[in-house]
This record gives C-alpha cells, structure tokens and sequence, in this order.
C-alpha cells in the first residue's frame, strides 16, 4: 500500500491553479503514528509513505520523526518513501537525507523555463520562483537519481509546451509528468494546439528512444502500455483506495488526493484501517459507465473511467468531462504513430520497454498497427 500523507494545508508559495486551501492546519503526529501501528499490523512485505502538502517540505521535522518512528519500530514491513515539493525549499542536507532514508522518488514541482515558471508558480507575494526551483532542480538532480518533474499544462503555458519539456530534459530530468489542468475553461480552438505540441513532444520522444536515452512520459508511456495491454481499466489499475490511499490532515482516509476533505469519500481513518465496506462501495458506485463512452471504439485505453478526474470536472464521478475526451483522443493516435514509428525502425530500446518474453512481438505489432485506422472513431464529444 502507498500511503499519501497530507502533513499540511499550509504553502509558501500562491500558484494561479492551486486546488489546496492553504489553511495553517496540519495533521497530529499521534494520527501518523496509529497509520504506521496499524499498516505495521498488516503484516505487509512492503509499504510505501509519500509525504505530501501544502508544501511538505515546511514539516521536515515532522518527515524525520515519522522516519525514525518507523525505524524504532520491530516489523517485517519495509518501509520506502516518497515526496511531493515545490523545490523552494529543498535544500543540499535534506536530499542527502533522502538518499539516506530509502526515499524512492522526490516528486518534484516545475513547469519548465523561466517564462512559464513565473506565469503560474509565484510566491505569496506574487513573485516568480524560477531562479530558486531551477538552482535546487540541477542540486536534486546531481545528487539524486529518482527526480520526477511535475510540470502542469494550463492555456496560458500550453503554446510553450514541447519547449518546456526540452528544458526539463536538457537540466537533466529523465521522468516528466506532464498534468493537465482540466478544471480551466478550456475551449475547442485549443486542442488543435494541444495537438501541434504533442506531435513535437512524441518528436523528442521518438529522438530520445532511438539514441538509446531513455526518457519516461507517462502520458505517452501510458497510452502505449494499453496498445500492447489491450486496454486500461482505472478501476482495476488504480482501484480506487486499493493500491493508494491518501491520509488527510483530519487523519481520515480518502482514495484520491482530489477527494481529500470530503466526508462523501472517507474510507477509513488512521485509528481504525481501512473501512472496507466504505471502500467496496465508492468501487460499485464510480464502476458505472456512460452511454457516450459504451460505444466508442478506444474506449478500453482511454481514462474516462477516472472517478477522482471525472468529480473534479463535472462533480459526477462517472460523468466524463469533454476535455478529457478529447485530449485523451489526440494523445492515443499520437503515441500510437510515435509507437509505430520506433518498431519500424526495429528501436531495442523501444521493445526492451515495453515488451517481454511472454509477448510474440511481430504479431502483436503486425496484428495491432495494420488496424489502426480503426481505433479512432469518429464521434466528437464537444462542449
């Protein structure tokens, strides 16, 4: 189990797009300890605590003693961490205590050069946080090999998109994620833009793989594993509360960092596990499938089944949103050409990734991509 401990409301930074509500709570540190007793109770070969905010990094105090909590502890659980941070406060002391404590990914908040940084990510006084984030990224990347770069995609950075991923490459981030902010008023006129900048993003993609430079893009990676897989079920793959659960200030439990505070989707609490019945419910009732997505042809490897992203966009867990419709067409086709591309070109890297022995690799190929035509319907889900 991967557990997202949410330390504090609180942030030092004032991001447009910023969905917390910056309040100066934090959770008790009693509530840490009865979720380390209780997952110790589990008995599980291995667990994961990712520490999350607000700005976790304004608790490091609280990180370390949960740390050395769990390492007084006697447990067959081996324990492995994570985090979530802004950067501004990252510090040469603190990623050497990382590399020490079995910290397996620093998740690590940048949309990209200076000018798109400073649009969105400013500090509470309204200033941009460039000059900080991009000193403490080349310090986390010199020193620490897990770095992922969560980089948000809005309508005022999307034009500068493809070059922005350039730069996260060229500091050295091997991992970019890459979120769309889908809560924007998004319109219809932006996804041929959305378009332009994925094709140039696949381009770098495809450059990397071929020069045997491995580079991850979960958004491209993604949507080539459910070609190969035959599909993607985020009720299976993700399950709500099944495989994450994230822990709030208020010491409940929540199946997905968008539903924390929200009494509707509490599954548990630190004191008492897990409420497996709570679980199994909010699984039955977000397992429904609307009558748009039933009939469309790439409906097995799209994420309209996301239930934390379809309540965050249309309030309905099983309502999907048209932006998310239609982007999740474009980044398909994309990657399905991008994908082609590197097979053709016989890339190892390419099969390495994402094959094994167990798969006849000429046929899947041959049998899926002579085909492809057929993916893409011809429905639109427009506004």
């Amino acid at each position: 189990m991967e557990y997202i401990i949410h330390l504090t409301e609180k942030c030092n930074l004032n991001c447009t797009y910023c969905y917390e509500n910056k309040k100066n709570k934090e959770i008790s540190f009693e509530s840490i300890k009865d979720l380390i007793d209780y997952e110790i109770s589990r008995k599980q070969a291995y667990s994961i605590i990712v520490f999350y905010g607000g700005e976790p990094l304004l608790k490091k105090n609280m990180i370390k003693d949960t740390i050395e909590y769990i390492n007084t502890k006697k447990s067959k659980t081996n324990f492995y961490y994570g985090i979530t941070t802004n950067g501004t406060l990252l510090d040469e002391e603190f990623i050497k205590y990382m590399k020490n404590n079995k910290f397996i990914y620093v998740a690590y908040s940048i949309d990209g050069m200076e000018e798109t940084q400073n649009l969105n990510r400013k500090t509470a006084d309204g200033k941009g946080t460039f000059d900080i984030v991009e000193k403490n990224a080349k310090k986390l990347l010199e020193l620490y090999d897990g770095a992922i770069s969560m980089s948000v995609i809005t309508r005022n950075n999307l034009s500068q998109l493809y070059k922005n991923v350039e730069y996260l490459i060229d500091i050295g981030f091997k991992s970019i994620n890459l979120l769309f902010d889908y809560t924007q008023d998004w319109q219809d006129e932006d996804l041929d833009e959305i378009r332009k900048q994925f094709n140039k993003i696949a381009e770098i993609y495809a450059d990397k793989i071929l020069k045997e430079d491995d580079i991850e893009i979960p958004l491209i990676d993604d949507k080539i594993k459910t070609y190969i897989q035959s599909g993607y079920d985020c009720n299976k793959d993700c399950k709500l509360g099944m495989k994450n659960i994230n822990v709030g200030i208020d010491g409940n439990f929540y199946p997905c960092m968008q539903f924390v505070n929200n009494k509707d989707f509490i599954i548990g609490n630190c004191k008492d596990g897990i409420d497996i019945k709570a679980r199994v419910n909010l699984i039955k009732n977000s397992n429904k499938e609307n009558e748009i997505c039933q009939n469309c042809s790439i409906r097995k490897r799209c994420k309209h089944t996301c239930a934390c992203r379809n309540y965050v966009t249309t309030n309905n867990v099983n309502e999907l949103s048209p932006i998310i419709c239609e982007t999740e067409k474009i980044l398909i086709e994309i990657s399905d050409k991008m994908a082609e591309k590197l097979y053709r070109k016989n890339s190892k890297m390419f099969i390495q990734k994402y094959y094994n022995d167990k798969y006849d690799i000429l046929r899947q190929i041959s049998n899926k991509y002579e085909k492809r035509g057929e993916f893409y319907g011809d429905k639109k889900c427009s506004k």
